[in-house]
């Protein structure tokens, strides 16, 4: 197994900023219609640079964005075959008055790049295709593993291209092991290797029926109000402890491994830390539950916005004509997610108020969960490399958020998933002024240089 020093003679920091740097100028911003010739530019760019390290790079067509497919067969007939998912797309910068410095404008600021998707995904991406590059030239053009890179461009909107696509590249997509670098830790001296990701499912929920919006003081006590309306449905997702109480919602929700949980516990973030990240204790969801539990282990039904009505200063006295929520739900790796979405909708228009119109839009499932066994071969060795390239401690992490593709990518084809990442908190991403450090991007290139060379 190669140490660190042999790796950091590997590492060519210039090259690596530059390369990363041109990657992040691309606007690909896959849920807005207007930069869809920019996602397409970029994947054409990403499959040029792939074709140059040495890779047989294409684009495969989807009915949506391109997707970047690249690949190096071994000469050994025995060699591990392993599969990298990743993402060229990224989240809207919005609000781009908050930025230091523009969002497509690459700017590095002690020690750390700015930009949007410097970290997710396109810096995560970029150190796997930096590492595979640098073993190709150590190696004069061999490995000693197959690997195939397929990088989509819709992973921000629900992977809808990729995901209509997948059977049909089954044969070119088997693999042992499928790496993905989509996550993070809690810490910069910690590295985790993420046993689990929940599925996600959504809706938008809508009450109307008024003509327009009406005088609080003439309808006042009349009219039903879509707002108040809406504010009583919503209450029925729960129960006074956090329980998700829609009917057969827990149906095929398994009780977690004891084992699994064990180790999950293991890992403690004390209140202070979480309050510090997030603004407030971690006392949602069920009660009697712990913080790893609820995070990693059990569904969730969340409101991520609600709309009605007047919000500006002062008063204006109406019964606004309608109220909209948006919902999402996670849900576990043994949970049906289409059934889990289909529960959600009956609840709702169950409970469809007197008098007034619900109307339910956008609903859709993004994906299944999935769970890795803490007891597998793949888990063990990307533990030793960790440990051995000293990067921290090392932490199994059951995580409560989705990568999409990722569960169906796995069974289509055949291969074990193995999930390591360097993201941070600190990255802010998904928000304005995000960022991957330099020590970060070389940890990464670090831990895959060392993952597929410990084949050798």
């Amino acid at each position: 197994m190669k140490t660190a020093e042999q790796i950091r003679k590997l590492y060519d920091e210039e090259k690596c900023l530059r390369d990363w740097s041109d990657f992040l100028r691309f606007q690909s911003i896959s849920t807005d219609p207007e930069y869809a010739g920019e996602c397409v530019r970029c994947a054409e760019w990403l499959r040029e640079h792939l074709s140059s390290i040495g890779l047989e790079a294409s684009l495969l067509e989807t009915q949506a964005k391109p997707v970047v497919y690249a690949s190096y067969r071994s000469p050994q007939q025995d060699a591990p075959r392993i599969l990298f998912y990743g993402h060229y797309d990224v989240q809207p910068a919005d609000p781009l008055e908050e930025w230091t410095t523009p969002p497509f404008e690459p700017t590095l600021r002690d020690g750390r790049l700015y930009a949007r998707g410097a970290e997710d995904n396109k810096g995560q991406v970029m150190y796997f295709v930096k590492a595979v590059e640098a073993l190709l030239q150590e190696g004069q053009g061999e490995l000693p593993v197959s690997v195939a890179f397929l990088i989509e461009g819709e992973e921000e909107c629900g992977s809808g291209g990729i995901a209509a696509a997948l059977e049909s590249w089954q044969e070119r997509l088997q693999a042992d092991i499928l790496m993905v670098c989509d996550t993070g830790s809690r810490a910069a001296d910690v590295s985790a290797i993420t046993m689990g990701l929940r599925g996600i499912a959504g809706l938008t929920v809508r009450l109307s029926g008024l003509r327009t919006d009406l005088h609080s003081g003439v309808h006042g006590g009349v009219c039903p109000n879509p707002a108040t309306e809406l504010a009583r449905l919503l209450a029925t997702l729960h129960d006074a402890d956090g329980k998700i109480a829609v009917d057969g919602f827990y149906d095929d929700v398994p009780e977690p491994d004891v084992e699994d949980l064990a180790l999950a516990n293991q890992v403690e973030l004390p209140l202070e830390a979480y309050q510090a990240m997030s603004g407030v204790q971690p006392v949602g969801g069920e009660k009697g539950r712990s913080f790893a539990e609820r995070r990693g282990f059990r569904p969730t039904v969340e409101i991520n916005g609600i709309h009605s009505g007047y919000g500006g200063a002062g008063m204006k006295t109406i019964i606004p004509r309608d109220a909209v929520a948006k919902i999402t739900t996670r849900t576990v790796a043994a949970q049906d997610t289409e059934g889990a979405l289909r529960k959600l909708e009956d609840h709702l228009l169950r409970r469809a108020p007197e008098g007034l119109v619900i109307t339910i839009s956008e609903s859709e499932s993004g994906g299944s969960g999935l769970a890795v066994s803490a007891s597998s071969p793949v888990i063990e060795r990307a533990r030793t490399v960790l440990e051995h390239l000293q990067m921290g401690s090392v932490e199994l992490m059951w995580e409560g958020a989705s990568i999409p593709i990722v569960a169906s990518l796995a069974e289509v084809a055949n291969a074990e998933p193995l999930l390591v990442g360097f993201g941070l908190e600190e990255d802010n991403i998904h928000a304005p002024n995000e960022s991957f450090s330099l020590d970060q991007f070389f940890k990464g290139f670090s831990y895959v240089v060392g993952f597929l060379s410990s084949y050798k």
